[in-house]
């Protein structure tokens, strides 16, 4: 099984290196990691280029910045790159511990005709203080119960999320970054449930470790004027009226 870590980046100067470094040092080895720079205006294509030269095993590019606190663009390329049986999108100011790669491919190989994708708790790191803060996770216990969970708030730690490649390439996920601007994640797992796909919570933290810090795109979002968060419940409350 091959597990591609894609690392889209965004004004990270200040982390991508670790979180490159995080991936490359994997105990898991049947791993392909892409890091694709999103129009970054500080030096992270620089810091980016400058670990390709000592790690060229690493697939690297740019795209423009087309749709602001989203990665969109940057995950499309990285997929144009790579074929691995499954895929993780890596924060790039996030790392994760030498064998979070290996525990995954253990828990999808114990069902791999069921878990098509997986979810699991994240620790977070508080850069501003230099803490580490509280476990975040998500518990459900069936696909009717995830779509209710929906429409309280999202019940899935986007950062941890691996997919099998095959539902991207067939069309079923996509990111409507255009109409759903950062918030596009959210809206990419009603259509995933809409489309009769469990998103399998496992429990137990298994290595990824969540920085926040105030450059990041969350709080970008919610300074937004247009409520994206609503609009998407709105959009499926609609389409799911006879269902919930």
């Amino acid at each position: 099984m091959k597990i591609d870590i894609i690392i889209p980046c965004y004004n990270a100067e200040k982390w991508i290196e670790k979180s490159i470094k995080s991936a490359l040092s994997q105990t898991y080895k049947s791993i392909q990691v892409i890091v694709i720079d999103n129009e970054s205006s500080d030096n992270s294509y620089k810091v980016i280029q400058e670990v390709h030269g000592r790690h060229p095993e690493i697939i690297i590019g740019t795209v423009p910045n087309i749709y602001p606190y989203g990665w969109t663009e940057p995950v499309e390329k990285a997929l144009s790159l790579c074929n691995g049986d499954y895929f993780t999108i890596l924060g790039a100011d996030d790392y994760i511990d030498p064998e979070y790669i290996e525990k995954i491919v253990k828990i999808i190989s114990k069902a791999p005709d069921k878990i098509k994708i997986l979810q699991s708790p994240l620790i977070g790191i508080d850069s501003d203080k230099g803490i580490t803060l509280e476990e975040i996770k998500h518990s459900y216990n069936s696909l009717g119960q995830f779509k209710q969970m929906l429409f309280e708030k999202c019940p899935v730690t986007t950062p941890t999320v691996v997919y099998k490649r095959e539902l991207h390439d067939s069309g079923i996920l996509r990111w409507d970054s255009e109409t759903c601007s950062g918030a596009a994640d959210y809206d990419l797992y009603f259509n995933i449930a809409d489309n009769g796909i469990f998103i399998y919570p496992y429990p137990k933290w298994i290595g990824y470790y969540y920085r926040w810090h105030s450059d990041q795109a969350t709080w970008g979002m919610h300074k937004q004027t247009t409520k994206y968060d609503l609009l998407i419940k709105q959009k499926w409350m609609e389409k799911w009226k006879e269902q919930i």
